[in-house]
């Protein structure tokens, strides 16, 4: 089987498609799958669809594609300009890649496929391309899937942030609660982006009337927002939240004890976990400062805490 057969297939092309030579250069490990078309072969307008449109000449373009073996592979081609009527002169959509990409559809889904397992910037330097050009590939099918997105059923929603960067860079994440899914992302963690929330919903579809319940923690920002963008919502502060101020609180009540109370010194992590979680050791603190529970006001503050988990299960 000759090289041109075996890559005509492994590219999967159709005519009037064809790969018309390979090169291979081993000083840089790369391999060169030209690709041209048949003679006279004909092609759809990429404007209006019409068929059986011919060639009246061709651009050179190179689309990046999956490596074989350890060799990164590049698919250099003749890519025709056709007429039609309508539209005029056009240059043909590739069946390989999409319009205006430098990568074929196959490296592009190798690259969706590994985006959600790790950092870009490491992806970039596992396919020894520039993160720039990934980050294009990302934000083409983030955008067409948005496009499509349907929040009509949206009703319950939380909202958390993330840090994005170093630096007090933060996102805000909003979530259908119902379906577990991310449904908007905005920089930012102020009032306003519960406001752009409230947009991007009623542009894909979603009523905010029809929202009923919003989760989030207690910050001002959401809170406020919320209560302004949101106000028939039933508003919710996550437990998770909640349990940390419980924690904190629990925390002060220790500090500004152990100065009168020097048998607290060295015991913060007692409090903050549960009993089922100390160790042999930390047990047999939490039992000897136990005894005098009534007198020690972070024993006291500790076991609220605990009916509030208990409460909340």
């Amino acid at each position: 089987m000759k090289d041109t057969v075996l890559f005509q297939l492994a590219v999967g092309l159709i005519p009037p498609w064809r790969v018309m030579g390979c090169a291979f250069d081993p000083e840089p490990g790369r391999l060169d799958i030209g690709i041209g078309f048949v003679r006279g072969g004909t092609f759809p307008c990429p404007a209006c669809g019409r068929e059986g449109c011919k060639a009246y000449d061709t651009e050179e373009h190179t689309w990046r594609h999956l490596n074989f073996f350890q060799y990164e592979t590049y698919l250099p081609a003749r890519v025709p300009l056709v007429q039609s009527e309508i539209c005029g002169m056009k240059v043909v959509n590739v069946p390989w890649a999409r319009p205006g990409s430098g990568f074929t559809l196959l490296f592009e889904a190798l690259v969706m496929a590994l985006a959600g397992q790790m950092p870009i910037r490491a992806l970039a330097r596992m396919v020894k391309e520039h993160d720039t050009r990934l980050w294009r590939v990302l934000n083409h099918y983030v955008e067409e899937a948005r496009s499509k997105a349907d929040l009509s059923t949206v009703e319950q929603v939380g909202v958390d942030e993330t840090s994005s960067r170093r630096g007090q860079q933060y996102v805000s994440l909003f979530v259908d609660l119902e379906r577990s899914q991310v449904i908007f992302a905005t920089e930012g963690r102020d009032a306003a982006t519960v406001g752009a929330l409230k947009h991007d919903l009623t542009a894909h579809g979603g009523v905010a009337e029809a929202v009923s319940e919003v989760c989030c923690d207690m910050s001002p920002a959401y809170v406020s927002g919320t209560a302004e963008h949101f106000p028939q919502a039933q508003m919710m502060f996550d437990k998770f939240h909640v349990l940390k101020l419980i924690n904190e609180a629990v925390d002060e009540v220790r500090r500004q004890e152990w100065q009168s109370r020097p048998e607290l010194k060295h015991t913060r992590y007692i409090w903050l976990k549960n009993p089922e979680n100390l160790s042999v050791r930390q047990t047999a603190d939490l039992e000897r400062l136990s005894v005098s529970r009534l007198k020690l006001k972070t024993v006291r503050a500790y076991h609220l805490r605990l009916a509030f988990q208990e409460f909340q299960e």
